[in-house]
């Protein structure tokens, strides 16, 4: 499970770490769903939808700047997320 996570560093500059839950392409972007990592006691169902930008060796996780990308690309792992459901 630890291939899986991920350190972001939050605008205060404090580092926190995410669950890689889903990577995916939408219109020739590459997203990431996250999930943050909380004590075990604690639940999270808050997916943070972040998308790849750069090139080859400066490649960089960023927040999706627009908010029809973002509805898009949170729709699209909605129904990717439903589809592997019901693979179950």
């Amino acid at each position: 499970m630890e291939d899986n996570i991920i350190i972001l560093e939050d605008q205060d500059g404090c580092q926190v770490e995410f669950e890689t839950i889903d990577v995916f392409e939408l219109d020739g972007v590459t997203y990431f769903a996250l999930l943050e990592v909380l004590p075990d006691e604690e639940e999270n169902d808050e997916v943070l939808i972040m998308q790849v930008r750069g090139e080859d060796d400066d490649l960089e996780l960023v927040m999706v700047d627009d908010d029809d990308k973002l509805q898009k690309a949170f729709e699209e792992f909605c129904r990717r997320d439903a589809e592997a459901g019901a693979g179950n």
